[in-house]
């Protein structure tokens, strides 16, 4: 078993679909379980021994660096208790970090405790993700062809990338040695990858930083790192590993277990970790809402797109209203004043620089980003009490929040609604699909699409880099800082009324009807009310 530990809760579902996608069964976990059930009767949390790559989800990027190094120990000490034989920690294909941290203090910390074992080669490690246009060439991580540092992450408003050099970054992170594994070597083969691990180990060397363009690229380093006790990256490098660990996998299943997981969802002890049959088609086309607090520049156009769509939309103004359950208590006042069986609405608090600049300035970043935390898990809490059984996701810290409020300890990964975007179905909890969507990932349509009927379907193959388009590979466009208007007002996104639908909205929304769904809205709607959570994707 592969344990993972991933430090948000979108990165955690991207690196668990790459696992999925392979053929292994996946489980994941929304933090380190208190306990789970061993018998696994109707809605308890499946114990990890029923999966071939187990998750587990902290919200740990945005923390001081010691408590993330605590919480990342944690898991790693129980992922190893519980049948792990090599660990993968996740982190952001963007290398989202600071000179404090994350990466390099976690790396060190997990580095410790396997190192107190047998011997151990220097951690192989990349960010490289090219189905999500993200590669590294020569050190340098490229973004949709575009130099991390020259990207739209160089304005991100919590951990801005102003370095390219992906081994730069890491040796501000660490005092450890780090050296990287050129192109030409990775092209070289798996061979030539383990002998130059075996070199730079012997030479006194913790971290190799892998040079990756493309899929193949990911599988040579994943075949070289299978029987490494530590690797690292995004999703991409963790797919690679998938490719190789699968088959070993496979070939130990019971005769009537081999296939792809969701063809053996549960296996002899009823513990699979694949979506049971039938049970996605009976939830996901079922009334929907969208929470989005995302201010990264896809989200806002994502956001755009549903706006220009006429979706009824609800801005969270923390500014106006402070309290996070005076808040959230308006927002589902708004929700409840809704015809029934209307679009889909959503409720959100991502905003371009400017508008985000303001708020900060008002509240104080801290401030901000906890009262819309809080008040994003009690408004997901209400709308679920309210019959909505799709919740869409966008960012982070959002979908953090929206796990938390529900009380989600796990689930089932599903199919995707877009590369690295899984439907999670949660084990035990409300019986509710989930997308919880990193900020930059999807197609511009995705919300509309994920949230309108039949908005499962998975038509969002996005672009994806060819194998010898070189490191600037890709042919996807970046988005700008605003969301589907040219303005960037202090009193919110232009069109949207903070209470109301999206105002005098273009006509043509690039042919896509998805967004002018029907039928959406529950018919009934009880009350309201919960807890809450962490943030760090807003202000």
């Amino acid at each position: 078993m592969i344990g993972v530990i991933a430090d948000d809760v979108t990165g955690a579902t991207d690196v668990s679909l790459a696992f999925r996608q392979a053929g292994m069964r996946t489980l994941l976990y929304f933090g380190v379980p208190e306990g789970v059930t061993e018998g696994v009767p109707d809605g308890a949390v499946p114990p990890p021994d029923g999966g071939e790559a187990v998750v587990v989800a902290l919200k740990s990027r945005m923390l001081p660096a010691s408590e993330a190094v605590a919480r990342s120990l944690e898991a790693a000490r129980w992922l190893r208790r519980h049948g792990a034989t090599r660990l993968y920690l996740k982190f952001c294909s963007t290398f989202d970090s600071t000179s404090d941290g994350n990466i390099g203090p976690v790396l060190d910390a997990l580095d410790d405790v396997l190192a107190a074992g047998p011997p151990t080669n220097p951690v192989l490690l990349t960010p490289s993700s090219p189905g999500h246009l993200r590669t590294q060439y020569q050190g340098c991580l490229f973004v949709d062809g575009v130099p991390l540092a020259e990207s739209h992450m160089r304005h991100h408003p919590v951990t801005p990338m102003t370095d390219s050099s992906v081994p730069r970054l890491l040796r501000g992170q660490t005092e450890r040695p780090v050296e990287l594994i050129r192109w030409d070597t990775v092209r070289a083969g798996a061979a030539a990858v383990r002998a130059a691990v075996a070199d730079a180990g012997a030479r006194g060397v913790r971290y190799l930083v892998a040079d990756a363009l493309d899929d193949g690229d990911l599988r040579t380093l994943g075949d070289a790192a299978a029987d490494a006790q530590l690797t690292a990256g995004a999703a991409g490098l963790a797919g690679g590993l998938a490719h190789a660990l699968a088959p070993r996998d496979a070939a130990h299943r019971p005769a009537e277990e081999h296939g792809h997981p969701d063809a053996a969802a549960a296996g002899p002890s009823g513990r699979g970790a694949a979506v049971p049959s039938g049970r996605g088609a009976a939830v996901l086309p079922a009334p929907a809402a969208v929470l989005s607090g995302s201010c990264s520049a896809r989200t806002l156009e994502q956001l755009g797109v549903l706006l220009d769509h006429g979706r009824p939309a609800h801005r969270l103004d923390p500014v106006a209203e402070p309290d996070p359950a005076a808040l959230a208590s308006g927002a589902l006042a708004w929700y409840d004043s809704l015809p029934p069986g209307g679009p889909a609405p959503v409720l959100y608090s991502s905003a371009p620089p400017g508008q985000l600049r303001a708020v900060q300035r008002a509240l104080g970043a801290a401030r901000a980003a906890a009262v819309l935390e809080e008040a994003t898990g009690l408004i997901a809490s209400g709308l679920v009490e309210r019959g909505v059984r799709r919740l869409i996701a966008a960012g982070g810290e959002t979908s953090g929040a929206v796990v938390t409020a529900l009380g989600i300890a796990g689930g089932w990964v599903g199919p995707p609604a877009a590369p690295g975007v899984p439907w999670l179905h949660p084990v035990p909890g409300p019986r509710v699909a989930l997308l919880l969507k990193s900020g930059n990932f999807g197609a511009p349509d995705l919300l509309a699409r994920a949230s309108s009927p039949g908005g499962h379907a998975h038509r969002d193959s996005g672009p994806a880099p060819t194998a010898d388009s070189g490191p600037g590979s890709g042919s996807g466009s970046g988005s700008g800082p605003t969301v589907g208007r040219p303005s960037d007002s202090a009193t919110g996104l232009t069109g949207a009324s903070p209470s109301g639908t999206a105002a005098d909205p273009p006509g043509d929304s690039s042919g896509d009807s998805s967004g002018d769904s029907s039928g959406d809205r529950p018919t009934d709607s009880p009350g309201a009310s919960t807890r809450s959570s962490h943030e760090g994707d807003r202000p």
